[in-house]
C-alpha cells in the first residue's frame, strides 16, 4: 500500500460511511447530427446550502486518482476518491479547512496538481482582498508544507507543463469603496521535488505601459486608474513551456508572458462584437425569446482561456462570459434606457434603428451597458451601444491575436432549440428556473473552456454559467469549429457549471475521456463519460 493511501486510510473508515456523495444522474443532450455519446459516470454532492458555492474548481490527480475540489461554502479544499468512478459515485475521503493551511487568508480560489512530484498548490487570497494573497503549498494528503507571497487577490494558478512552474494570475481587485486599487499581476514561482519553496523563488511582475496595446479599452475615470484595472483572471500555458496566455476580463484583453524572461509580451484588445451583424435578445421583459439585430457592440470580456495547436500556431480558445466593474465607488453599469438621451442617434451605427428602441423596456432599454466604451465623443455622448460580454467562445491565433472565429449567436439559438423553457435563464433556487431573466445582461454566460481528445477528434468543452450545461464544438480545425452536442443533467440537478477538467483516457480511472464539472449553485461535481468516433 502507498504512502498516500496509508494516510487517507487511517481515521477514515467511519467518515466514509457518512461521506457526502450522491448517484449519477441521466443526460439530456441536443445535437442535430453528433457520433459523441455522453453519459454521466458519477457526480459528488458536498451538502452544502444551495448557492453557497460547495463546488468551485475541480483538479484530477492522474497518479492516485484523487480529485480536489475547492469549497466556497466550507473555506476548505476537498479530497475525493475518483479511483471508482463506474459504482457512480465519487466520496469524500478528506476535508482540509482553511483553518489548517497556516495563511491568514479570506478563502481558496484555486488549486493546481504538479505534474510529476507529490504535492498541490492553492491560492489564497488576503483576509483584506486588496492586500498581498499567498500561495500554499501541500502534500497530496492536504498537510501543510509551506506558504509563500504573491501579488494582491491570487485568483487563479497553474502548472508549467514540464511542472518546472507555478503561474499565479493576481486579479488586483479595488475596494468597494474604490479608494484602494492594487495593481493586477503575475507570479512566476520555481517549483522544486520536494516542494520545499522559498520566497526567494517567487518572481511577482506587474504591467509595463508600453506594453499595453492602444485597442484595450479604458477603464475607470482616469488613466491610472483604467492602468490599475488591468486584472489578471485566467491562465492558459502553450506545451513548451514558454508562454502563458492571461485573460485580462474586465478590459476585454488577453495578455502574452514570457515565463523564462518573467516579463509581459503584450496586451492586446480582443475588440468588439457586432449585433448589426448578428442577433441577440437584449430585454427579460418581453416574455419571450427574441432574438434580433441592434445598434450594439458587445466585448468578448473572457474569463477561461484554453488553448490547442494546429499545423505549428498555437490557437486560444476563450469563453466570453463578459464583467462589470460595479462598485460603490465607481460603477460603469447602467441600464440604456437610463441614459437613452446620450447616445448621438445621428451616427452611422444607429441607420435603419428607430431611436425608440432605447427607452423601449422590450427593446434596448433594459440592457445593462458600459459607460466606460471607445464609441464616446469628446462630449460625452456615444455613438453606439455597448454591452458586457460575448455570449460565446471565439478562437484566436495566438502569435497575431487575430480572431478567427466566434460562435456568434449559437448559443442563444441552440438552447431556444434544445431547451426553450431554459432560455438565457438563471436558477438560484432549487428547482425554479427563470425563463428569460437574462437576457438583458449576460445572456447563457460562458464561463470556462478546455479541449480534450475523443476517439480521433479534438473537441472543446464550455460551460455555460448561468443557462447551465455544456456546449461541444468539434475543434479539428479550430479556424472552422463544428458545434457537435449541448448537455447537461436531466432535471438540473447540476447547475451552473463553475470549473471543468478534462480527463484523457490514458490517464482516467474508466480508461476512457473523462470530463469533470464543478457546479458552484448546485455545490455538486458531475463526472461525464465520452465514447465516439
Amino acid at each position: 500500500m502507498n504512502k498516500l493511501v496509508k494516510v487517507l486510510s487511517t481515521g477514515t473508515l467511519a467518515a466514509l460511511m457518512l461521506t457526502p456523495y450522491a448517484d449519477a444522474a441521466s443526460v439530456s443532450s441536443y445535437s442535430e447530427k453528433s457520433s459523441l455519446k455522453v453519459s454521466q459516470l458519477a457526480r459528488y454532492d458536498s451538502k452544502t446550502s444551495f448557492g453557497e458555492s460547495g463546488t468551485e474548481i475541480v483538479a484530477y490527480d492522474k497518479k492516485y486518482k484523487r480529485a480536489y475540489s475547492i469549497n466556497g461554502a466550507l473555506n476548505s479544499l476537498d479530497i475525493l476518491d475518483a479511483s471508482k468512478l463506474t459504482k457512480g459515485k465519487m466520496p469524500l475521503l478528506k476535508r482540509v479547512a482553511l483553518k489548517d493551511f497556516n495563511a491568514q487568508g479570506s478563502d481558496i480560489t484555486s488549486v493546481a496538481i504538479h505534474p510529476q512530484h507529490k504535492y498541490i498548490a492553492v491560492s489564497v487570497p488576503a483576509a483584506n482582498k486588496t492586500d498581498n494573497g499567498h500561495v500554499v503549498f501541500l502534500s497530496m494528503n492536504g498537510k501543510f508544507k509551506v506558504q509563500v507571497e504573491v501579488g494582491a487577490l491570487p485568483d487563479m494558478l497553474t502548472f508549467t507543463p514540464n511542472g518546472n512552474n507555478l503561474v499565479v494570475a493576481n486579479e488586483g481587485e479595488p475596494n468597494d469603496e474604490y479608494t484602494v486599487n492594487p495593481e493586477g499581476s503575475v507570479s512566476v514561482i520555481r517549483t522544486k521535488p520536494n516542494g520545499h519553496i522559498k520566497q526567494s523563488d517567487v518572481t511577482t511582475t506587474y504591467f509595463d505601459r508600453s506594453m499595453i496595446g492602444s485597442d484595450v479599452r479604458e477603464l475607470g475615470r482616469n488613466a491610472e486608474e483604467s492602468f490599475r484595472n488591468l486584472e489578471p483572471e485566467y491562465i492558459t500555458v502553450d506545451n513548451n513551456n514558454k508562454l502563458a496566455y492571461i485573460t485580462i476580463q474586465e478590459r476585454n484583453a488577453v495578455a502574452t508572458y514570457d515565463i523564462k524572461k518573467k516579463k509581459f509580451v503584450s496586451v492586446k484588445g480582443l475588440g468588439y462584437k457586432d449585433y448589426h451583424k448578428t442577433t441577440i435578445d437584449v430585454s427579460d421583459k418581453d416574455d419571450k425569446i427574441n432574438m434580433k439585430n441592434y445598434p450594439l457592440f458587445g466585448m468578448y470580456q473572457p474569463d477561461g482561456i484554453s488553448h490547442l495547436n494546429y499545423k505549428g500556431h498555437v490557437y486560444l480558445l476563450t469563453a466570453n462570459e463578459g464583467d462589470t466593474q460595479d462598485y460603490k465607488g465607481f460603477s460603469e453599469e447602467t441600464r440604456v434606457a437610463d441614459i437613452a438621451d446620450q447616445y448621438n442617434t445621428a451616427s452611422d451605427y444607429f441607420k435603419g434603428f428607430d431611436s425608440s428602441i432605447l427607452k423601449d423596456k422590450k427593446s434596448l432599454g433594459r440592457l445593462k451597458t458600459s459607460t466606460s466604451n471607445p464609441f464616446t465623443n469628446a462630449d460625452g455622448t456615444y455613438d453606439a451601444v455597448v454591452t458586457f460580454g460575448g455570449r460565446s467562445f471565439s478562437v484566436v491565433e495566438a502569435d497575431s491575436m487575430k480572431q478567427v472565429y466566434d460562435s456568434g449567436d449559437d448559443f442563444e439559438k441552440i438552447i431556444a432549440k434544445a431547451f426553450p423553457d431554459a432560455f438565457n435563464s438563471q436558477q438560484e433556487e432549487p428547482g425554479k428556473i427563470e425563463f428569460d431573466n437574462r437576457s438583458d445582461d449576460k445572456g447563457p454566460e460562458a464561463e470556462s473552456v478546455t479541449v480534450g481528445k475523443v476517439g480521433k477528434h479534438q473537441y472543446a468543452f464550455i460551460g455555460l454559467e448561468r443557462t447551465g450545461g455544456i456546449m461541444v464544438y468539434n475543434m479539428d480545425n479550430p479556424t472552422k469549429p463544428v458545434f457537435e452536442t449541448y448537455f447537461k443533467s436531466k432535471d438540473n440537478k447540476d447547475i451552473s457549471p463553475e470549473g471543468l477538467t478534462f480527463i484523457p483516457k490514458e490517464e482516467s480511472p474508466t480508461k476512457k475521456p473523462l470530463l469533470m464539472a464543478s457546479h458552484e449553485m448546485s455545490g455538486t461535481i458531475a463526472v461525464y463519460e465520452f465514447t465516439g468516433k
